[in-house]
């Protein structure tokens, strides 16, 4: 049976956005961790209605970034991990993959 990798419900998510350890931020997206007691790195996705209108455009974004993470999963600690889009990434999939990459390198 895998791991499952995701932050299960909101719970968890305020908990990361109220007191996070750390946290880094690019352009397009923030990123918050928190230490976890699971012992493997976990992640969640963020993404405002109002930046991103439509869901399909959501969910190709959260599609890339779960993407990106489950790559370097194995190289970062365990970590409870929440990615927030601060504005709509439709059709900058590139700049997306730069800070994603950037980003992880930082968790390491």
């Amino acid at each position: 049976m895998t791991v499952k990798r995701s932050i299960p419900s909101s719970e968890g998510f305020n908990e990361i956005f109220s007191s996070p350890d750390k946290k880094f931020s690019t352009d397009n997206v923030l990123v918050l961790s928190k230490s976890n007691s699971c012992g493997v790195a976990r992640i969640g996705v963020a993404i405002r209605k109002k930046d991103t209108k439509l869901a399909v455009n959501r969910n190709n974004i959260k599609r890339k970034i779960k993407g990106s993470f489950l790559s370097k999963v194995l190289e970062l600690p365990a970590k409870d991990f929440v990615v927030y889009v601060k504005k709509n990434l439709t059709g900058k999939e590139k700049d997306l993959q730069k800070d994603l990459d950037i980003i992880w390198d930082k968790f390491k």
